[in-house]
């Protein structure tokens, strides 16, 4: 099925789908699996990869994550201290076998919300941050309050009508992995998210290879609730990773 064919009863239907599964994970990653798999074998047609993502603090992640985002810091002059929170990757699926299984990951493994600043240097982070309705002022307070008064209260989408040609104020593009834009033929991209009472915020977003309209997107905005309200036990007991 194509992006653009669905209604919200597909989403109701995909859910039904997975919805044992998602409840009875014992980690949060098992259930963004389940999530991520449905939503690329359901829409295979359009979807070229599909990812959750959720906040997590730095000190909180397993130790391979650490180093990946120690790496990708090293650079900055703002100190990652061990409550950073870090949008980090639990759930993938895509048509290439190494986008299976988030371990498996080069280039996405978690980015540290730890300034604006530095927020702001990474356009579809950035991008993604602002459309999703969480405030910019929150990444750098990181008070729990200011998410719990706007994403917290709804669900946020995050959409690109052209990856390959979409730019921010600055120029840049929103999409920078062109070489991954150009190779799979990736025209649209889409994101869903909220954010849990522990103020972490899960967002899935979606590579595709066809365009569509921005209402055809906002369908699965309801997935970011139901998502939310099955795993919510999970994120607060701290049971994100298998590992």
């Amino acid at each position: 099925m194509n992006i653009d064919q669905v209604k919200p009863v597909t989403i109701t239907d995909l859910w039904s789908g997975i919805q044992s599964d998602v409840s009875g994970a014992n980690q949060l990653e098992v259930a963004a699996q389940a999530l991520a798999s449905a939503i690329h074998e359901q829409f295979q047609e359009s979807v070229v990869l599909a990812r959750v993502f959720v906040t997590v603090d730095f000190d909180a992640l397993p130790a391979s994550n650490q180093s990946f985002v120690r790496e990708l810091t090293k650079s900055s002059d703002t100190d990652l201290t061990g409550d950073v929170p870090v949008l980090s990757l639990v759930g993938t699926s895509g048509q290439e076998s190494n986008w299976q299984d988030r371990r498996k990951s080069e280039g996405h493994v978690g980015i540290p919300l730890i300034s604006s600043d530095f927020v702001d240097a990474i356009p579809m982070i950035s991008r993604l941050i602002k459309e999703m309705g969480v405030p910019m002022d929150w990444v750098d307070t990181h008070e729990s309050e200011l998410i719990q008064k706007t994403i917290g209260q709804s669900e946020g989408l995050f959409f690109v009508t052209d990856a390959a040609e979409a730019t921010d104020t600055e120029g840049r593009k929103i999409i920078a992995a062109q070489d991954f834009v150009n190779e799979y033929g990736v025209k649209s991209v889409f994101g869903v998210g909220t954010a849990y009472p522990s103020s972490q915020l899960v967002v899935m977003v979606v590579f595709c290879r066809d365009g569509f309209s921005r209402e055809a997107a906002e369908n699965f905005l309801p997935l970011a609730s139901l998502f939310k309200g099955a795993t919510g036990s999970l994120v607060e007991k701290g049971a994100i990773f298998s590992d």
